[in-house]
This record gives structure tokens, sequence and C-alpha cells, in this order.
């Protein structure tokens, strides 16, 4: 199995310059992405899930503004209509950890989601050893799906790489960034002290996101001279990417398998769910970049509803009346507002997933994938959709914003309710709040139905966000180039995770009266190296100074958790959905699009369906079912 469904883009918590850098990068990016599209769907390469590229990163900093006038209020929350009766994603109770970096028993293939992933057969997963670091203010889950949460940064990090990785070589690594490049390593401290540190060399072969995503990367596989680390970026649909791993990449199941694994205690602490993405034809190709099951979520202005005396809402009805409570033309103010891109809402799982409309695809216990269009809730959800849109509470900017557009304002106070990132748009939220009258309290919305009697869903992530192969080499240069992931992968709280995210002391950083990092003028530059784009260790819920942070994350982890589903295909590879996602994807938002707004007929849905199942959609079906039982049988 490979991964090449669902290209996301994370949120990553490591510094407030990259924060300030997205907003304008990831404009330029999705300008140059669109035009790249349909040219890019008929050569090597298609980039899948544009609205869910642009969805994550953090953006730039809102003018302040005052905080609608209050309107008619609406009627008091009822009570849920129904609770959840079934946990699609299991979660052990938070277990005590321990300062040091002390390991804990080892669970062969823990952090898998039963029922709701495809689990292969074909290959023993690495052995999960999960690293007990330093302790948390809210600790976890044992299994890694409710994320720890840390106040201030943990003092007297730990160290968690004893010996030097490198042997002296050179080591090449090509990868992709969002924020202009870090300074050449002659003149970049936290460069200098990594490659002392690592014991190698490193070549960084950095490119901008749309350069990677549209020719860097195509170019690299298509050339004999691979680098040593080759980091494939989500949103890429790579064709004859099975070829192209057996025939230049390093097969490193004898290297991470089992108890193989326990050489690079760093890699160890990955969950089993996002190794699963690397598995392909009984063997393991490649190491992960952990991210949280969260990506998109549902995001209010608490202090708002606060001061109009509205409770969160719980049902439908209860969402529908506080779009309309808030929505003010004449002051340009509105309940919600979308991306241009995700079918005001419905192709990426906002208003689907209250009608409990499947994550992309759902799997039967026969091996049979139904698609989310194919879903009863659907065309409820698009009529609820065309229905708000005509009720006006939509803002009208939706028919142009992107995602950073769209999160500026809403930070911004101009809407009261969106879908957007879960850890990077929160930095942005939480950062800009004190600047907003009344002040910002951002909060995350549990998931609702729209439907008595009837669970929602949740659209979760597969845990992962791209993943590094190797190039073929000898057993002693892949064991050295695991060594040096293992080093990337340290945790938080570590003294190697400390470096690559903020510099060295006094250079790049310093410490405030609570011990917390401060980025130095050098420092943002110095840290812009993507570390996060080559390999990350498993998520921390922190924020630099804001004690608030950690426990909101966290609430909405624990809330959302219970209703989350996981694409089933998410870690398959389908040649179909290579060759023609993109295209396929780009002609359901935009029809969808059209029917919500009013400039087209409900029916005409049906047709689209058709139309999608035509052109591809079946055949990905039927690639991905065959992928099922071929890694499951």
């Amino acid at each position: 199995m490979l991964p090449s469904r669902r290209p996301r883009l994370p949120n990553y918590t490591y510094s407030d310059t990259h924060n300030a850098q997205y907003h304008g990068a990831m404009d330029r990016v999705v300008r140059h992405t669109r035009r790249a599209l349909l040219r890019l769907a008929g050569g090597g390469l298609a980039l899948g899930g544009i609205a869910l590229l642009e969805a994550c990163g953090p953006s730039s900093a809102p003018t302040p503004t005052s905080a609608p006038a209050p309107a008619a209020q609406p009627t008091a929350a009822p009570k849920p209509t129904a609770a959840p009766t079934a946990v699609s994603v299991a979660t052990s109770a938070p277990q005590p950890t321990t300062a040091a970096a002390a390991a804990a028993k080892p669970t062969a293939q823990a952090g898998l989601v039963p029922g709701q992933l495809p689990i292969s057969k074909s290959v023993q997963l690495p052995t999960r050893v999960p690293i007990q670091t330093a302790k948390p203010d809210l600790p976890g889950s044992a299994d890694g799906f409710v994320d720890p949460g840390y106040i201030n940064y943990p003092a007297n990090p730990f160290k968690a790489v004893a010996d030097k990785p490198g042997t002296g070589s050179d080591v090449s690594i090509a990868t992709w960034t969002l924020a202009p490049p870090p300074p050449a390593v002659d003149s970049n401290a936290l460069w200098q002290e990594a490659n002392k540190q690592l014991g190698v060399n490193l070549k960084l072969n950095i490119s901008s996101l749309a350069d990677y995503q549209t020719t860097r990367l195509a170019t690299i596989i298509a050339g004999d001279d691979l680098p040593d680390i080759l980091y494939i970026a989500p949103g890429v649909a790579i064709n004859s990417l099975p070829q192209f791993l057996q025939a230049k990449c390093a097969d490193l199941t004898q290297y991470l398998s089992g108890d193989a694994v326990k050489d690079y205690p760093n890699l160890a602490n990955f969950s089993g769910l996002s190794w699963q993405s690397v598995i392909f034809d009984k063997s393991i190709y490649g190491v992960p970049a952990q991210y949280p099951l969260f990506l998109w979520v549902h995001w209010v202005h608490q202090e708002l509803l606060d001061r109009d005396g509205i409770q969160l809402p719980k049902t439908l009805d209860d969402y529908t009346n506080l779009l309309k409570h808030f929505t003010n033309p004449q002051q340009d103010i509105y309940g919600t507002a979308t991306e241009n891109n995700v079918g005001y809402g419905i192709t990426n799982g906002f208003f689907g997933a209250m009608y409990g409309v499947p994550n992309n695809w759902s799997l039967d216990s026969s091996g049979k994938l139904t698609y989310y269009l194919e879903a009863p809730g659907t065309k409820d959800a698009i009529n609820k959709a065309r229905e708000l849109w005509a009720a006006g509470v939509y803002s009208p900017n939706s028919t142009q914003y992107n995602t950073g557009s769209k999160r500026t304002d809403f930070a911004g106070a101009k809407f009261i309710s969106c879908f957007d990132g879960f850890q990077g748009a929160s930095l942005t939220f939480f950062a800009t709040a004190p600047s907003l009258n009344p002040p910002g309290k951002y909060r995350m919305v549990t998931p609702f139905s729209a439907v008595a009697g009837q669970q929602p869903t949740y659209w979760a992530q597969q845990g992962v966000f791209g993943y590094s192969v190797l190039k073929k080499a000898s057993p002693d240069r892949i064991k050295e180039l695991l060594r040096v992931l293992n080093w990337i992968a340290s945790p938080f709280g570590s003294q190697e995770y400390q470096l690559m995210r903020y510099g060295v002391k006094d250079i790049d950083y310093t410490l405030d009266d609570k011990g917390n990092p401060v980025l130095t003028t050098q420092g943002k530059a110095d840290t812009s190296i993507p570390w996060q784009y080559i390999t990350q260790p498993p998520a921390a819920l922190y924020s630099p100074g804001n004690a608030e942070y950690p426990q909101v994350m966290q609430d909405g982890e624990k809330a959302m958790l219970p209703y989350a589903q996981i694409d089933p295909t998410s870690t398959l590879y389908s040649p179909t959905y290579a060759a023609k996602y993109t295209v396929l994807q780009q002609m359901v938002y935009t029809q969808i699009g059209e029917i919500v707004l009013g400039r087209a007929d409900v029916s005409s849905f049906d047709q689209l369906v058709k139309d999608w199942k035509a052109q591809g959609g079946d055949q990905m079906r039927s690639e991905f079912e065959q992928a099922i039982a071929a890694a499951t049988g």
C-alpha cells in the first residue's frame, strides 16, 4: 500500500515567523497551483485536494476590529439529539509520564484504528515504543490520539540521541518549504550546530511548495541522481509510484519492521497508524512525518456567543439560528464563510459530516467501498448549504476567498463561524485575540448531527503528513541515513527538538521569565529550515506564552475523537487516482458550488455523480478494493 490519497497541509507549532510568512506564500502557491492542475493531470504528477492544500497553514495577523453588534437572540439550544453510540477511533486513558526520556513497555502495532483503515497483513509494522518525555501539564492518551499539552516549554530538555548519528559524510536531502529559504550554512548557526551534532554535512535542496509540487519532485523522480533522502509531499499523486519505489528506493523492512525499529528509538515512538502509510507490496518504503488526527475543525468566536448569552450549537437548528443571529450585512458581518474551492463546505466534510457522510470513502464488511457523493446525506447537506446561502448568512466574499484571506477575516471577527486548521489556524487566532474588542476567545464546536438519532462524523486524517524515502545504498549507508532521520524525529522537550525549532541559545533565541524560547531576528531566519517536511515526531500542544492554549486544544481533540473517521483509502495506491483525481475533484467542487449558489438546479447533482463514476470514480473504487483485498487477504 502507498499513500496517495489525502493531500493535506498541516499546521506546525514551531515558530511565529512561519505564521507571519505563510499568508503571502500560500496566495502565490494557490495561484500557481491552479494554473498547473490540468497540465499536471496528464503528466507524471497530479495535485489532489487543492482546498485541503490551502487549508491549514497560519496566516498574517488581521487588522483589529470591533465585534459585531448583537441582533435578535436565537432560541435556547435544545439537548443533543444523539450521543455517540460507537467510538470510531478508540483511545486509552492518559498515562503519567516522567521528566526523563525513558521508554515505556513496547506495544506491537499500537495506535491503529479498528474498523477504519484496512490493516495490512503483508508486513509486520514497527513495534511502537512510546517515549516518556518531559512531563506534560496535560497528559495525552497512551495511543497518541489525544496529544499532550504544555503551558511552558519544559525546563532542562533531555538528550534524545546519545551518540552522533553520522560518519562525517555528506547527506543530501530534497524537500519543500512554505517560508523564504533559510540562510546558507556558513551564516546559519542552527544549521552549523545541527551538522555538528549529526556528524554529517547536510546538503539541503529546498524548493518552494509550488515549485516542488509542480516541477522539482517530478524532475528528481524522472532523473538518475536521487538525493539520499527524498520527501514525498502530500498533495502530489505520482504516476507509477510503485515502480519508482521498487526501482530506485531502499526497502526499509529489514531495518524497521517489528523490533528492528528499536535501533532508532525516536522512530519507534511513531504510531502504527502512521507506518500504515508507507507500506507497499509487503515492504516498508519510507519514514513518515507524524501529524495529529485532527486537521480541519469548526471554530467559533466564543467571546461573541458569551456576550449574547448563546450556547455552542448542539443541533443544526441551533447552528442555523446562530448564523442568522450574527449576520448583519450593513456592518459587513456574517455567520460563516468558506474558501471558494470546497463546494461551500460540502467537499471538505464541513456540512456533510453533520449528516453522517463518510470521510471520502466508507468500507463495508465485505470490502466494498462507497464514495461520499453516493451517500444519502450528501444531497441533504448540499440542500442545507444552498438554503443558508440563500438566507445570506455566508459572507459573499466566499466566492473569492482562499484559506489565507478567509482566515484573516475570521480572526478579525468578520464572521462568527468557519471550518479551518486545527494547529496553525489556532496559533494565528490566539495570537491576535487580544487585539479584538471584546478580546477574542476561540473555541471548537463538538460535532453535532443534522438528523435526530443519527451520529455525525468528523473527517480525521491518518496521522501522517508526507514521508521520506531513501536512495538505494549499502546497508551501512541506509543505517546511517536512518540514524539521521531518527535525530530529526527527536520529540518535543528534547535538546534536539529545541535546536531544530528555536536554534542556538543567545543567537537564535532567548528565554522569557517562564523559560519559553523567544526568537531573535536572526533566529526567525535560521529556523526556517523545514525539518518537518522531512520527518517529525508526534505532536505536542504548545504555544509560547499562552497558558490557555493547550487546554482548549486538548479539549477539542477529546470532543472530536468519538466521531472521528479516517478515509479507508488514505494509505492505498490507485493508478487512476494518481492520473485523474485532481480533474475529477475540480469538476465536483465546481458543480456543487454552482448548486449551492443557486446557479444550477439540485437535480444536476445526480448527473454529477454519474459523470464522476464514468470518468474515473468507478475505476478508482475497483483499484482501491483490489488493493484492500491484496493487503488484508
